[in-house]
């Protein structure tokens, strides 16, 4: 819960909409929503790896990043959810 707290927190700063779940039986989850086009929303899993390392992962099985480099994550989830007006 912790890695996904300071994700929470840099998406914030980017103006993401963000909602911490720990569902019954299922890792905790980060929902990020763009609130300019809230369609454009995603999971996001904290999990270490075999070698005890921490990375974000997309619900999808997409790994974003090490878990200690939030910046760089936060940054890779904004380009996830980026719309682009024409």
């Amino acid at each position: 819960m912790d890695h996904l707290e300071r994700l929470a927190a840099q998406l914030e700063a980017h103006s993401f909409q963000v909602r911490l779940s720990a569902p019954a039986g299922l890792y905790p989850r980060l929902r990020v929503i763009n609130p300019m086009a809230p369609a454009m929303a995603e999971d996001v899993l904290a999990s270490d790896a075999n070698d005890g390392e921490w990375w974000y992962w997309l619900s999808w099985a997409g790994r974003i990043g090490h878990a200690s480099d939030v910046v760089t994550a936060a940054e890779r989830i904004a380009s996830v959810l980026h719309v682009i007006r024409r």
